[in-house]
């Protein structure tokens, strides 16, 4: 068992396929820390970071009952932003908690779908992530992303329930769809 699962994204905005990977997370690792991109090493235009939070402490209030271990959402990238220019990336999140937590970067684990794990070789400093962190590889249950969401909200197209997290009132991806663009950091 992992000591802590790190599970970044963007989260613009988060689905029930995040929900499920807290859920599969917390059956591995002792803790879980859910960290929303403050600046993602992309330059994706988001959300406001502080909405963003705000979802994700309301999932993960939500699924906590589901789940073995302690899952919370963090703000671990944007106190590590306060210290590093550009782009926050993964290997530097990992690299702060081993280091701030004295932990053997094998005992932390980042998490990952798939289709992320075959582009960690490409990642910043790619190698050494992981050759130094373990990688927690989350098989994906619901096919859903949340630039399908975007596009169907922006089409003014109703979500299927299911798509939708738990803790995410319908209106929260209402008022996405509506507001998303304008408040894109």
């Amino acid at each position: 068992m992992f000591e802590i699962a790190l599970y970044g994204g963007a989260f613009n905005p988060p689905h029930a396929g995040h929900a499920q990977v807290m859920i599969e997370a917390s059956r591995q690792a002792r803790r879980v820390l859910v960290a929303p991109s403050f600046r993602h090493p992309c330059g994706k235009r988001m959300v406001d970071y502080e909405v963003r939070m705000k979802w994700l402490e309301s999932i993960v209030e939500h699924i906590q009952p589901l789940c073995r271990t302690e899952v919370s959402a963090s703000r671990v990238e944007q106190l590590v932003a306060r210290g590093v220019e550009g782009p926050i990336y993964s290997y530097t999140l990992l690299a702060h908690l081993a280091d701030s937590l004295a932990l053997d970067g094998k005992r932390i684990a980042l998490v990952v779908g798939q289709d992320v794990a075959e582009q960690l070789p490409s990642f910043y400093r790619g190698q050494a992530l992981l050759e130094r962190f373990s990688i927690l590889c989350v098989e994906e249950r619901l096919h859903v992303r949340s630039t399908l969401l975007r596009e169907r909200l922006a089409l003014g197209e109703p979500l299927p329930s299911h798509w939708m997290a738990p803790g995410m009132d319908p209106l929260n991806y209402d008022l996405y769809a509506t507001y998303g663009n304008r408040h894109a950091q």
